[in-house]
């Protein structure tokens, strides 16, 4: 059995991994800053049109299209279960991300609803 490596920045995977792809897209720069930022945008922008803020599938239907993940990342080596498994642990990465550069506030478990970050990232030249 032959693998083709991938080449993505500083290390080498043994097999093609397009879920790792579509994060590294998405966090690396110049995206990961502009992200964070779409996300805090976000959720503010649901919090001022609803009253309250969104649920995590809400926050991410709200910043990417199209809303269905799969018909984007091709991954036809997986069954169908472990390709939501794996979208799932993504998107569950991004939430946690964006918590982590204090775009938005969520603690998986204890929250239903995303709530904005810090305000330091809409500051321009923060």
């Amino acid at each position: 059995m032959g693998f083709d490596l991938v080449d993505v920045g500083g290390f080498q995977m043994v097999a093609r991994d397009p879920f790792l792809e579509a994060l590294i897209a998405i966090v690396s720069e110049p995206n990961g800053l502009s992200t964070a930022q779409h996300a805090y945008e976000a959720a503010r922008d649901w919090w001022d049109e609803h009253s309250q803020g969104p649920t995590p599938a809400e926050l991410l239907d709200a910043m990417f299209e199209p809303h269905d993940w799969l018909t984007v990342i091709a991954d036809q080596e997986r069954p169908r279960g472990d390709q939501e498994a794996h979208l799932q642990l993504l998107r569950d990465w991004l939430l946690l991300y964006w918590c982590r550069t204090g775009a938005i506030s969520f603690t998986a478990g204890a929250d239903e609803v995303v709530r904005p970050g810090s305000l330091a990232l809409s500051q321009p030249g923060s």
